[in-house]
């Protein structure tokens, strides 16, 4: 999609879900400002003639009658279009109210409902652009070539042919082309376009850096370990286009309710005439019965929330997650990377049987090393930190939540956890047994064999997440209490990490499957739970996409949470997860909001209508009134956010 390009699914009388739509582009909505302009002036010029403000009362019909020739149009062709389906919905009893004002001579009125009509559909369109805008930000300047070092020359490239391992050049002010490694320099790195965070990160030798972040101040040159199309850029900007092309739904209970609303208010309008034998208040009743309001309450909302948490790093991908964040009774969290910084490091290597530490960590790396596990990301660093050299490209299997089997110079090797080993009948020494060797209450033990036999474990550290402690308290400040930890490591490590949290060992799990936490959030929903699972993607992907809302962490070098949650917190750490929450609780209170104004308001217009106490323009003015009431509410949202 372009960024000149606004795709909607709007209506003429910008109402959700009465089936009418549209596409702007930019030079349409300019071109459709400028008629609306026009429109008001004719439009103003009737009605203050009709009053006698104006001593010119020939102008009111002619004025009336341009006015309507620019705005009413879209209107009757959306409506004509939705009868030619067999649908009776709020375009409909719009474009039949405005038909009807012209029919008794009405036609400052008919005017009138057509000029305000247009009007609250460009200010949707005006609210949707500005959340486009918000989105589109963070895919600006889109780096589409390269300086790629080839036999010691600089040669300048397209952006897709970057290979695994080429080696890239990025001087100051450059964005980064594709995720990568550090070589060599160093330099402060904005990485804002994925965290929301302004601050820039020192990035030194050894260290990855990710597509789409800018270079501040030193000559970079990195080693590309993803393709362009796999970069964490590139996983934004399809994400971003996706979540571009949808508008938000209506309230479930809105969709319903318009479905038998119109022929609700013909009945009302026809019986109103009859009764008082006086058509005009049963057309009054029609101009003033026009739901655009009540339809308008949830996606307006949406609208203002989603644009606002795009540029904070929040992405979200559908309106109701936003809604669900009120019903969550339990939040999971995976533990590595998520509670954890995830930035995990070999700290002991125990050989058994004769073995020797370097072939331990050698077969463990060969066995790990096309794994994207941040334990084999680790095991790997410290093999290349001792100078171990691996050769071609890993082929072994890899079993999420257990481990990995290859072959080592023609030996099947295998890497895993203790229940791994024992599923395949491979003893383990009484002196591997023994935790208290650990040191650090956050290690993990990868134990490692070869030809059927243990040959030694490797301990391996993390440490909480700088933020987590804080994260946690905004969460319990905003009613959140109940919360659990599920991991696939080791209980002693889980329980260290639980106890520092304060969170009871009764809803602390240890070595679980991908599918058992998903089995685990499925659990807790058949309880009768809401459940937002927080985790940052390796292994957690079928329980983000079970759970109520499911929360990932993008900021990882590990994509999949894009593909899998329903909102991805681009910054580092769990400090945004606390924002979105109150974003969804603030946006579930204005939707109620909306709904009861609108609904308080279209019902007090009908009872004037019926009554005889408005006209059909006092009617026209009241019932966009509401509508405007609702967006400026909705817009209200987007500015209170920034205090977030």
């Amino acid at each position: 999609m372009s960024k000149s390009q606004i795709s909607c699914e709007s209506e003429a009388c910008n109402c959700h879900g009465s089936g009418c739509s549209h596409e702007h582009t930019e030079r349409e909505l300019k071109i459709n400002l400028i008629r609306l302009v026009t429109a008001g002036f004719f439009v103003t010029l009737a009605v203050l003639t009709e009053y006698r403000i104006i001593p010119l009362t020939e102008l009111e019909i002619p004025a009336a009658l341009i006015s309507l020739a620019l705005t009413a149009y879209p209107i009757l062709k959306e409506a004509a279009l939705g009868l030619i389906k067999g649908a009776w919905n709020v375009c409909e009893l719009a474009a039949l109210a405005l038909v009807a004002a012209v029919l008794i001579g009405e036609f400052t009125a008919a005017a009138e409902i057509a000029f305000i009509l247009t009007i609250g559909e460009m200010v949707e369109d005006y609210l949707y652009a500005r959340t486009q805008k918000d989105i589109h930000s963070l895919m600006l300047h889109v780096p589409t070539t390269a300086n790629i070092i080839r036999n010691e020359e600089i040669i300048e490239i397209a952006v897709d042919d970057i290979k695994i391992g080429d080696r890239i050049l990025i001087r100051p002010g450059e964005r980064i082309p594709v995720d990568g490694e550090i070589q060599k320099g160093h330099s402060d790195v904005d990485e804002s376009f994925r965290t929301g965070e302004s601050l820039p990160i020192q990035k030194n030798p050894g260290d990855t850096v990710y597509s789409g972040s800018i270079n501040l101040d030193g000559i970079l040159v990195i080693t590309a370990i993803k393709p362009a199309n796999q970069s964490s850029y590139a996983k934004v900007v399809e994400l971003v286009q996706k979540a571009g092309m949808r508008r938000p739904p209506s309230h479930p209970m809105i969709d319903t309710f318009a479905h038998y609303y119109t022929p609700l208010i013909l009945v009302i309008a026809f019986g109103t005439a009859f009764v008082t034998n006086d058509i005009v208040r049963g057309i009054t009743v029609l101009i003033v019965a026009c739901p655009c309001a009540l339809l308008l309450a949830t996606p307006s909302a949406v609208l203002a929330a989603i644009g606002p948490a795009a540029k904070q790093g929040i992405l979200i991908k559908s309106g109701s997650f936003l809604e669900m964040c009120k019903k969550i009774t339990t939040i999971v969290f995976d533990k590595t990377g998520t509670l954890t910084s995830g930035e995990m490091n070999v700290t002991t290597i125990i050989p058994e049987n004769g073995s020797t530490q370097e072939e331990v960590l050698i077969i463990a790396s060969s066995a790990e090393r096309s794994s994207p596990h941040p334990i084999a990301r680790a095991i790997l660093k410290e093999a290349k930190r001792t100078g171990i050299v691996l050769s071609g490209v890993g082929t072994g299997r890899h079993f999420p939540g257990k481990g990995a089997e290859d072959t080592w110079n023609g030996a099947p090797v295998l890497v895993g956890n203790r229940d791994f080993f024992k599923k395949n009948s491979i003893p383990v020494l009484e002196s591997a047994k023994q935790d208290n060797i650990q040191k650090n209450m956050y290690e993990t033990e990868v134990l490692v064999a070869k030809n059927g036999e243990y040959i030694g474990k490797i301990l391996i550290s993390d440490t909480l997440h700088t933020d987590t402690k804080k994260a946690l308290a905004s969460l319990r400040h905003l009613g959140y209490s109940q919360y659990a930890i599920i991991t696939g490591d080791n209980k002693k490590a889980a329980q260290a990490i639980a106890d520092e949290l304060e969170i009871p060992e009764s809803m602390t799990y240890s070595g679980l499957l991908p599918s058992d936490k998903e089995k685990f959030v499925a659990d807790l929903q058949e309880k009768g739970e809401r459940v937002c699972f927080v985790g940052d993607g390796t292994n957690d992907g079928p329980a983000l996409i079970r759970a109520d809302i499911g929360v990932g962490m993008g900021s990882r070098a590990n994509t999949l949470a894009l593909e899998s949650s329903g909102v991805i917190l681009m910054e580092q750490g769990l400090s945004s997860l606390p924002t979105f929450l109150k974003l969804g609780k603030k946006t579930s209170q204005t939707i109620k909001e909306n709904i009861s104004l609108a609904l308080l308001l279209n019902c007090m217009l009908i009872g004037l209508a019926a009554g005889g106490l408005i006209t059909p323009v006092i009617g026209a003015i009241g019932h966009q009134f509401a509508t405007i009431i609702v967006l400026v509410n909705s817009i209200r949202l987007s500015y209170t956010f920034s205090g977030y």
